[in-house]
């Protein structure tokens, strides 16, 4: 355990075992590594003893995370695990003054920073990689197409300097992987899982539960008649000659391949084919219906009823949504899911959360739990409802989508991670921006309001609890409804994730880089 008691670690600040020393070795043998590994073993540990070994040879250290939480985050950690000035580990964000950020730069060790002020620091001269010995990318999954990264992971190649990549979740497509290995200049995959013997000691409890819900038969009725305007508008355009199959009728991404390809005809060949453009308005209108029936069975009603009057505002410019509005099946529907609103009917998914979060609290009244709910909309409705609970002091958690003018700053994202832990709030209910990265050793139990179809978010949304003690994963799914899709999707992502991982290590780096045609990786800056 020699790596452990290195001179420029506090004493007693990590714990020494096994794995890490077992990943914190296979990096400095043998380079650019990329970890990926179960939330809550340590990953930013691992990351500090590294870097401390290359602060010994007089080189500095970069650190990038995705969002200012999270590089706030390994700011913290990095201070309360190496034995270096405090003044010489920094943290660069968004917030941060340019003439400060340059500043901070000439007199830093370790830079904790977020990628997108580092890539404009780069790009406007007032930062030059070469002083950096090590580059940490957490989240590493996100190294791929612009994003940050890859102009940062291909602007340190250029120095020699050595990366370490770390993800919970890289994704299950080999071309996904591989992508992120090549833009970050990657040699050394190391994978652990839950089920290593040197890790599942160290690992608390996590307890998973799929708990499904049926719809009521008024809900029902609205699901039938949005199912018969999907499934028979779509044959007609079968009719019509489209090439597409049955099933494409209910499934977002095939239908925008199609409305994709649909516009490039128009483009192409539009005034000598104007039925090019009925069909295009048919499509849409068929993505409508789709979004309607997604929010009805995986939602609320109110979130249904708010879709459909914006729908209906747009009426008179959009020729999608005046046939959709022409229809009367849907006519049907819309005055079902008005009775059904202001009768202020509940979505059982609702009552179902409402059980689960009153029982955790009754059992343990200092939880704290996550509820993750895709749209924003339904997380304000989802804190609104919660509050009504006696024991309940929920708060939303968002993403800052300024355009959108009801966004969260970082500094509110910050202060209400803050407030989570202390206490004065207990339930957290949160979009995607909360899924990354966030240490939140306290949280007792996390709820999906709906499965999502990725194995990145499902993976991510898991590790918000189980960090330092047992913890409970609850995901609600209403029967017979896209829900169970979404479910079955992520799970056989996710078997496939480690496949390809354990395949691409076992074939080699290398090769994968001349099958695909990569540029060679070069050396790994020794």
């Amino acid at each position: 355990m020699e790596y452990f008691e290195h001179a420029l670690l506090r004493p007693s600040t990590v714990e020494k075992r096994a794995y890490q020393e077992r990943l914190v070795r296979s990096f400095l043998e043998k380079g650019n590594t990329l970890i990926v590994a179960p939330t809550a073993i340590g990953k930013t540990v691992i990351a500090a003893i590294i870097a401390a070994h290359v602060i010994e040879k007089g080189k500095n250290v970069l650190i990038l995370a995705p969002t200012k939480p999270l590089a706030v985050q390994h700011n913290k950690t990095f201070c309360n695990i190496l034995n270096v000035e405090k003044n010489a580990i920094v943290l660069i964000t968004g917030t941060t003054p340019a003439k400060k950020r340059a500043l901070a730069y000439g007199g830093s060790k370790v830079v904790c920073a977020t990628p997108q002020c580092i890539e404009n620091d780069i790009k406007n001269g007032s930062l030059t990689l070469g002083r950096f010995g090590l580059c940490i990318f957490d989240e590493a999954h996100r190294a791929v197409g612009n994003y940050a990264y890859v102009f940062i992971g291909k602007e340190f190649l250029k120095f020699g300097g050595n990366v370490l990549a770390l993800t919970a979740s890289p994704g299950h497509e080999r071309e996904h992987i591989v992508e992120v290995c090549r833009n970050l200049n990657i040699r050394n995959i190391e994978i652990v899982t839950e089920n290593d013997p040197d890790v599942k000691p160290y690992l608390p409890e996590l307890k998973l539960e799929w708990l499904r819900v049926s719809l009521p038969e008024d809900f029902v009725s609205v699901q039938t008649l949005l199912r018969n305007y999907i499934r028979e508008s779509g044959e007609a355009l079968i009719r019509s000659g489209l090439r597409m199959r049955k099933n494409d009728f209910f499934n977002r991404s095939r239908l925008l391949e199609v409305q994709k390809r649909v516009s490039f005809q128009i483009a192409k060949h539009g005034r000598r084919r104007p039925a090019l453009y009925g069909i295009a308005s048919k499509i849409a209108a068929i993505i409508k219906a789709n979004h309607a029936l997604l929010l009805l069975e995986t939602q609320s009603v109110n979130a249904l009823m708010s879709y459909f009057e914006r729908l209906y505002e747009k009426r008179k410019v959009e020729r999608a949504t005046v046939s959709l509005f022409n229809d009367e099946r849907i006519k049907k529907a819309i005055e079902i899911t008005k009775e059904l609103h202001n009768k202020k009917a509940k979505h059982p998914k609702l009552l179902k959360l409402f059980d689960v979060i009153s029982e955790q609290l009754a059992r343990n009244p200092e939880s704290r739990v996550i509820v993750f709910n895709h749209y924003r909309d339904s997380v304000s409705e989802l804190t609104e409802a919660l509050n009504s609970i006696k024991e309940v002091r929920a708060r939303a958690f968002v993403g800052q989508a300024k355009k959108l003018g009801n966004g969260m700053s970082q500094k509110e994202q910050t202060k209400t991670i803050e407030d989570f832990e202390s206490g004065k709030y207990n339930v957290i209910v949160a979009t995607s921006v909360a899924e990354e990265g966030l240490n939140i050793p306290s949280c007792d139990l996390v709820v999906f309001y709906e499965p999502v179809p990725s194995e990145i978010r499902q993976i991510q949304r898991r590790g918000r609890t189980a960090r330092l003690r047992s913890g409970r994963v609850v995901i609600l799914i209403t029967r017979d409804t896209k829900d169970e899709s979404a479910y079955w999707n992520a799970r056989r992502k996710e078997k496939g994730m480690f496949e390809q991982l354990r395949q691409i290590k076992k074939d080699g780096l290398e090769q994968q880089s001349r099958i695909t045609d990569y540029a060679s990786l070069g050396d790994n800056g020794e």
